[in-house]
């Protein structure tokens, strides 16, 4: 096998493996009885940000992409590592928040008869995300911090990446999923993460097109 082949293989091996890991813990921490309150963290201007089930397709599936992306798209072993360590950071500390803050966003619920796709594939997603795991977004922490390391490494899939990330941080907003301050910390997080695992790692090495992936 070729380095690239291993590379790439290493790459989702530990991609998928992290989001598994990730998405367990996630999930039995949201799932755990717990009082929460709605009111903790609600202000006016959360209540005056529409919802619109629509933008939910730029929620869980942005979300999924942004993460194949990435895994797809560094380059070097070295910047595809600190992106892994940074998903791990923001993990510890936003799953911390999700238990110190017992916030609950208040979500106006989907039943049927819906109106429209999007309001059954909002309907799902309310279904499977619980609705506690809220301080902070890890839907923005998330893939903030792997577009801001991955336009470290390769600015022009970045920029894509960045604006996909700015894209989903609206929807947490307009589908009713998180709070405006969920949403700013989750924003700090992402910015803490690319600081702590950036630091001390050189510039990447210029690559053309038809270079393979360096494991360096």
């Amino acid at each position: 096998m070729t380095a690239a082949r291993r590379f790439t293989a290493y790459k989702w091996a530990c991609g998928l493996g992290a989001a598994v890991v990730q998405s367990l813990i996630y999930f039995t921490i949201g799932n755990t009885h717990m009082v929460r309150s709605t009111e903790l963290l609600r202000t006016r201007f959360d209540d005056a940000i529409p919802f619109l089930p629509a933008t939910s397709w730029f929620y869980l599936p942005v979300y999924a992409a942004i993460f194949i992306i990435a895994i797809a798209g560094f380059r070097t072993r070295t910047y595809f590592n600190r992106a892994l360590g940074g998903v791990f950071l923001i993990l510890g500390l936003g799953l911390a928040g999700h238990l110190m803050i017992r916030a609950e966003y208040p979500r106006p619920v989907l039943t049927a008869p819906f109106k429209s796709v999007s309001e059954v594939f909002m309907a799902w997603v309310q279904g499977v995300d619980p609705p506690g795991n809220v301080f902070p977004s890890l839907h923005v922490a998330h893939t903030s911090s792997l577009a801001l390391i991955l336009y470290a490494e390769n600015k022009r899939l970045g920029r894509v990446v960045i604006v996909l990330a700015a894209l989903l941080a609206l929807s947490t907003l307009t589908t009713k999923q998180h709070f405006i301050a969920d949403v700013l910390c989750g924003f700090a997080l992402a910015a803490l993460s690319r600081l702590v695992m950036l630091r001390g790692v050189a510039a990447p090495p210029p690559q053309s097109a038809t270079r393979p992936p360096q494991e360096v």
